[in-house]
């Protein structure tokens, strides 16, 4: 039998890299896992390793630009010889004074120690990169000085004590520069592990594996997974370890391949397939990731939010990435019916998140940063991996489709003609992430809720920091799709479209929270038969999301500063009846008047590119920029405010008795909303907005609001056509005049809804659509509280009882129509 059990090097012998518990920790990691993946010389899957780890010396990993090796070359000249960067050595010495390498941070960004390590083993890298492709001589680049950076700066990284956060830079930046340079150099690397090498090229590439292994184990779990990180566990039930977080930053592959473990790589094989599914609020326990793609269509990323865009795609893309790697290998397979359902659900959904070009803002922590052009959505590059790698997966009806899609999404214009209301365009309610939205060739709505099941949008010191309010029932209203990326440098945060709030950004300060901020209440529903119309409520009691149970990623928002963020409750209602949308607020109570600041309720904060006009009876008044106009509207002859283009915008004086306008011209500062627009040579340093809200004052008990923006073109003529049938904490209803639709959101405690010859009760609180048409009725509804056990509503209309059986499983939570004889 061949000897496949690999001498383990002389290094272990060193007693200067054995003098705390981190350098023990590290070694003995490397120890463990190295022998347990060389052990399979003889099987066909370790032949298949070796084929990878050409590969990965012939296809740099993410290597950056070398810009014909200058840059590496002016790092070579900086090489001491006792392996330290000449120009880094006073930040190095401070660090010693100080115990920086010991020292906890708040944010990733402030992690000076591990940026440090990481800038120097990225330098490293692009020396031995440079040397690959021909830059810089062998002899000249893998020099005694290089390896005894390897080891030395390695040794600075595995000394760091575990009980501090060691995350982006210990097991995404450093390891990536390590694999990387031990690939760059495999045949010295081979060399090494056969015995062949000097001892300091032989301690080098030890030191390589001791970083690389740090993308399988660091940050610490602190659970029974850090005793074998090659497990199935390890990827499973946390925020680390799902998603882009475990299979899009780490270099986990490559660090396979560099140990020779086939244990290794087949974990990651399942990983990967299990990894491309769904989840779902009511299937989160069993789900294989807590987060990914949700069965709404949409996606979740640390925690229950919904950042459609990062952690949900890097995860699945990398995922399919790996499985395209290992083809021709026996870890080769095709993708599975569930992986094509959790494609397909996703590529349909998450087109509602974007619109002519844009996303959607509220979605990830760079809303703030100015983007003035249009750019392909997000999933682009995966959808063509998908359509170039695996469309023999799919059937023959979804090949046509994703082809399809691949062609619209090179206009930026997805609406998919020929396809059914509900799946790329009309209307669609995300069940899993509280959000109900329009999407018509015209204009786009979205309503973007958080009850308790969700998590609101995260914060981050190094990007945008002042999340506070997308998720608080913001309403989005766009037309050409960059109304608000193009102002939010100059936007008040507080007034965000929808929002009710207290006035006063300037008393907010920034913070970092990895959970958002949601509603105290479980309830948040929205109904929809997926054409025009559609309905959504929630009751909103602002909390923390990082005041949750369980939630590891706190952040450090639990900042005394910004009580102004609670205190306060209100039920929030929303209808849309064909351009209509119309927005009801009740109850609304400010329990702590001692904080300071007024609340107010913002109806928009949009871009102003044209005229805007108070009409009233078809009298127009031009709204001149600087002023603050108070308006009353008027029951039969509303009172509009339009944007020529846009959207016109009226009150219902029934609820709300004032509210204001102003088109005025903002100073930014776009910086202060996210550090990456320092970057940015040319950004606006003033913008046009226009601003229409309402005020609440600083004590409001029961108050009320009701609101309406007009989404076509034209502005209305004459008396609304609907009326309010209920608005109050128990029902808020709406009706079209011609008696054909009736919206409306049922809360708990109601007694049910009477309107003059109408009535209507639920048997459980839900958001309820009835429409009635050639003596049916179609009722569209969804139970508020996503409860497993309620299998049916009983929806009585005049009497009449009409049974409605609920969605199960990991469809829990969706809108279902059903029709009936009247």
């Amino acid at each position: 039998m061949k000897n496949y059990l690999l001498l383990l090097p002389v290094f272990w012998g060193c007693t200067a890299f054995a003098q705390q518990p981190e350098v023990d920790f590290a070694f003995n990691n490397y120890k463990k896992y190295y022998s347990f993946g060389v052990a399979y010389a003889d099987n066909e899957k370790a032949e298949a390793i070796k084929k990878l780890r050409n590969y990965f010396s012939e296809h740099p990993y993410r290597l950056k630009a070398l810009k014909d090796g200058v840059k590496a070359k002016e790092y070579l000249s900086l090489l001491t010889e006792k392996g330290t960067f000449s120009d880094m050595n006073p930040i190095e010495r401070g660090f010693d004074e100080n115990d920086t390498y010991n020292k906890g941070y708040a944010n990733t960004s402030d992690d000076a120690a591990g940026i440090f390590i990481g800038d120097a083993f990225e330098r490293i890298f692009q020396i031995c990169s440079a040397c690959r492709l021909g830059y810089i001589s062998a002899d000249e680049a893998l020099s005694d000085n290089l390896m005894k950076a390897i080891k030395h700066y390695g040794m600075l990284e595995i000394s760091r004590r575990n009980d501090r956060p060691r995350f982006h830079a210990s097991c995404f930046a450093i390891p990536t520069a390590a694999v990387n340079v031990y690939f760059a150099m495999l045949d010295l690397m081979d060399k090494a592990e056969r015995g062949e090498a000097s001892p300091l090229v032989t301690e080098a590439s030890d030191m390589l594996k001791v970083v690389g292994i740090q993308a399988w184990t660091q940050p610490l779990r602190k659970d029974a997974t850090d005793d074998n990180v090659v497990s199935i566990e390890r990827f499973r039930n946390h925020v680390w370890w799902v998603g882009g977080n475990a299979l899009a930053y780490r270099s986990l592959l490559p660090v396979a391949a560099m140990y020779s473990s086939v244990p290794m790589v087949d974990l990651l094989a399942e990983v990967c397939r299990r990894g491309i599914s769904m989840t779902s609020q009511v299937t989160y326990e069993d789900s294989f990731w807590t987060e990914g793609f949700t069965a709404d269509g949409a996606g979740w990323g640390h925690g229950k939010q919904c950042l459609v865009w990062g952690y949900p795609i890097d995860g699945a893309s990398n995922a399919l990435n790996m499985l395209t790697m290992l083809r021709g290998t026996p870890w080769a397979q095709q993708l599975d019916k569930s992986n094509t359902e959790a494609l397909m659900n996703f590529f349909r959904g998450g087109s509602w998140y974007y619109y002519k070009g844009y996303r959607l803002p509220g979605l990830d922590r760079g809303s703030y940063v100015y983007n003035p052009d249009e750019k392909s959505i997000p999933y682009a590059k995966m959808l063509d991996g998908v359509v170039k790698n695996w469309i023999s997966s799919f059937t023959p009806e979804e090949q046509k489709e994703l082809l399809a899609l691949q062609k619209e999404v090179k206009t930026n214009r997805i609406f998919m003609d020929g396809y059914s209301d509900g799946m790329y365009k009309g209307m669609r309610w995300f069940f899993n992430n509280d959000d109900l939205m329009k999407k018509t060739p015209d204009y786009h709505i979205d309503i973007n809720m958080a009850s308790f099941r969700t998590d609101g949008l995260e914060s981050a010191a190094f990007a945008d920091n002042y999340n506070f309010y997308p998720t608080d029932g913001t309403t989005l209203f766009q037309r050409s799709g960059d109304e608000y990326f193009k102002v939010m440098g100059g936007w008040d945060v507080t007034a965000m479209p929808g929002v009710t709030a207290r006035e006063g950004m300037d008393r907010l300060v920034p913070v970092t929270n990895w959970r958002g901020y949601c509603s105290k209440h479980n309830f948040a529903a929205g109904a929809t038969d997926g054409h025009e119309d559609g309905v959504a409520g929630i009751i909103f009691e602002k909390m923390n999301g990082s005041d949750k149970e369980g939630v590891n990623d706190k952040g450090n928002a639990a900042k005394e500063e910004n009580k102004m963020l609670y205190g306060f409750k209100v039920y929030k209602g929303y209808f849309i009846m064909g351009d209509y949308f119309v927005a009801l607020g009740a109850g609304l109570t400010n329990m702590q008047p001692e904080i300071e600041g007024d609340l107010r309720t913002t109806i928009d904060q949009t871009a102003w590119v044209d005229d805007v006009y108070t009409i009233k009876k078809g009298n127009k008044t031009l709204v001149k920029k600087g002023e603050i106009i108070a308006w009353k509207s008027d029951k039969k002859n509303p009172v509009w405010i339009s944007q020529k283009g846009k959207f016109s915008y009226t009150v219902l004086p029934q609820f709300t008795k004032e509210a204001y306008v102003s088109c005025e011209t903002k100073p930014t500062d776009w910086e202060k909303r996210n550090l990456s627009n320092k970057k940015l040579s040319s950004k606006p340093s003033e913008v046009n907005i226009l601003r229409v809200w309402t005020e609440h004052g600083r004590k409001p008990v029961n108050d009320t609001y009701g609101y309406v923006v007009y989404a076509g073109t034209d502005v209305p003529k004459g008396k609304l056509p609907f009326e309010v049938m209920s608005n109050d904490t128990l029902v808020q209803a709406v009706r079209l005049l011609d008696k054909t639709v009736v919206q409306a959101v049922f809360y708990p405690g109601n007694k049910g809804l009477k309107f003059k010859e109408f009535s209507m009760s639920v048997s459980d609180p839900a958001a309820v659509m009835v429409k009635k048409t050639d003596g049916k009725y179609e009722i569209s509804v969804t139970e508020a509280t996503m409860n497993p056990d309620i299998k049916e509503l009983v929806v009585t209309i005049n009497g009449k009882e009409y049974k409605i059986a609920l969605p199960q499983g990991i469809r829990c939570g969706s809108s279902v129509t059903a029709k009936f004889e009247i």
